[in-house]
């Protein structure tokens, strides 16, 4: 059994991250949770937005290409001021444009909203963070205390970078940083960031509603 998935991200260092962080949640959930063994694609089998970020074009792909992947990832993240309900109307606003091209499933979509921006889910886990810039104790170095406080920063990008300044003259390039810290996140400490608890739930039923978890 093979699941692939495609997505909608809103940039390419985003995509770093994600590709990373998607399939390592989606095998541990058919881990505990799925109906059987499955091989998950380890990146997108179509990266949507890629050449034309415009919502018809973009519904116009995934309709010709939907043949191609079980769940599609949209991207976006909740902004300064945690606007739930206007990312909520852009999701809605792409898939009844998909809907205006083709019967697809929109029970294959998943929205993928990070509270601010993706950083405050890579400033979830203070270990990976030390393992992904090669030090011990990153403790006084003005990092949140846990999950929740990292979503309540107001410039999670802005608080990451700090740190890093703060303890390496040599910086690492942001791309490389955030795929690293995706490949050694605790998903177990990353479920106390409500935001990602909220978006492993509705990929759980994603899964449910495509045959890779039982219904029961």
């Amino acid at each position: 059994m093979y699941l692939s998935w495609s997505a909608f991200y809103e940039g390419p260092s985003d995509a770093l991250y994600f590709n990373v962080l998607v399939p390592r949640l989606i095998e541990d959930i058919l881990l505990r949770e799925g109906i059987r063994p499955c091989d998950v694609g380890t990146t997108p089998a179509v990266e949507f937005g890629r050449t034309s970020r415009n919502f018809e074009n973009t519904a116009r792909e995934i309709c010709e290409r939907s043949q191609e992947f079980h769940i599609l990832f949209i991207h976006s993240d909740l902004g300064g001021r945690n606007l739930q309900g206007t990312i909520r109307q852009r999701r809605e606003a792409l898939l009844q444009q998909v809907l205006g091209f083709c019967e697809f499933d929109v029970q294959r979509a998943v929205m993928l909203s990070p509270v601010k921006e993706l950083e405050a889910w890579a400033l979830a886990d203070i270990r990976a963070v030390e393992s992904a810039l090669g030090v011990n104790d990153l403790s006084e170095a003005n990092f949140p205390s846990s999950p929740r406080e990292a979503e309540r920063l107001e410039d999670p990008k802005k608080t990451l970078d700090g740190i890093v300044q703060s303890i390496s003259k040599r910086r690492k390039k942001p791309s490389q940083l955030l795929v690293r810290i995706a490949q050694d996140q605790d998903l177990g400490v990353l479920r106390r960031a409500p935001s990602f608890a909220e978006f492993e739930s509705n990929l759980v039923v994603a899964l449910r509603n495509s045959g890779f978890i039982s219904a029961n």
